[in-house]
């Protein structure tokens, strides 16, 4: 079995708590790490929580999601270094 540590990145740090952007169990420098979010659609947020990661030194590994709607995200993220995996995507879901 992997250990694996689970964290949360916000849109911003919280005025109140920790005061963090990144919260869950301490990431050291050079941590390796895996984004996972329910739906890409152009990858914002994902590239948001890959910036925030950068700050601190980790390295993202990849994104995975449940859906990519297939608007621009696996483009968006490869120019910000960021390999994009999807369960599923939009054709997958039409019927």
């Amino acid at each position: 079995m992997i250990p694996l540590k689970a964290f949360i990145v916000r849109k911003a740090k919280k005025e109140h708590g920790m005061k963090r952007q990144i919260e869950g169990p301490a990431l050291k420098k050079g941590s390796r790490v895996v984004i996972v979010d329910d739906v890409a659609t152009t990858g914002g947020s994902l590239i948001e929580s890959k910036e925030a990661l950068d700050k601190i030194g980790a390295k993202v590994d990849c994104a995975i999601v449940v859906v990519d709607r297939q608007e621009g995200a696996v483009g968006n993220l490869k120019k910000s270094g960021i390999k994009l995996l999807s369960i599923f995507n939009k054709k997958d879901l039409i019927c």
